[in-house]
């Protein structure tokens, strides 16, 4: 399939999501409100803690509101295009794979394009925080970092869940891999030095996510916008290779030992 098949095929598949998604109007409008209130209980708490110390290792408050409008707004895109993205260990290990398989479309593209239902809420509260966070000029680069923070955070749910191909069921190790770089992502970048800043920048990328993304806005790079970009790129790019290369086990039997 070329590119516009991938598009023409992925702006079908999100009509007939956002249609199901309708058929449930109060679930859907009910966990937008839900999660639109969690993510305004974090600013809340953060408020309070700046409000007594005001700075932290040379964030205020206002780099919270940066780093809280991109992760809300990458997690919406993310829950929004691709939420089984940390379901792809469950999907290889009890053999759904065969159904993509089967399919003339992407596999991993079909594998993990869903629209989850916490979608709503996140992106809500990215789109408020952002329009009362960023100014004008800086819109471009912050809808850059949120493409490549969403390619990081998608590229990382493919590579622990890809993980399966190798050694088995590894699922709950999967989702826990996954949570441990968004809750590294929640926090001040500044509060890492030495070697966790290294392995939050290039082992679990968390800094990439969020953290460099607000040090560029607040003080622009250059040379770390092109290492962010580079990385980014990179990164999805072995995520794609480290799935397909993986692929080519489940299909020489792999999935038949693990039914078994």
């Amino acid at each position: 399939m070329g590119v516009k098949a991938h598009l023409s095929f992925l702006a079908t598949f999100y009509r007939r999501e956002l249609s199901s998604l309708m058929e449930y109007r109060f679930n859907f409008i009910s966990q937008t409100i839900g999660m639109f209130l969690n993510d305004v209980l974090w600013i809340f708490f953060w408020f309070l803690l700046f409000y007594n110390f005001k700075t932290i290792n040379g964030w205020s408050f206002h780099e919270m509101m940066f780093l809280y409008s991109i992760l809300g707004m990458v997690w919406g895109v993310k829950a929004g295009l691709f939420s089984n993205s940390n379901k792809l260990a469950r999907t290889i290990a009890e053999g759904q794979l065969d159904y993509y398989l089967s399919l003339p479309k992407n596999v991993l593209l079909h594998a993990i394009a869903k629209t989850g239902y916490s979608a709503g809420g996140e992106l809500l509260f990215g789109i408020t925080l952002s329009a009362l966070t960023f100014k004008l000029e800086q819109l471009p680069l912050f809808l850059l970092f949120i493409i490549t923070s969403t390619a990081i955070l998608v590229a990382w749910d493919i590579i622990v869940n890809s993980i399966t191909f190798y050694v088995g069921n590894f699922e709950q190790a999967a989702r826990t891999a996954s949570n441990i770089l968004l809750t590294f992502s929640f926090y001040p970048f500044s509060v890492y030095s030495g070697a966790t800043k290294f392995v939050l920048l290039f082992i679990i990328p968390a800094g990439f996510v969020t953290g460099i993304p607000v040090e560029l806005l607040k003080s622009f790079s250059w040379k770390w916008l092109a290492i962010t970009l580079s990385f980014s790129l990179l990164f999805s790019t072995f995520a794609v290779w480290f799935f397909y290369k993986g692929l080519r086990k489940y299909e020489s039997g792999n999935v038949m030992a693990m039914r078994g």
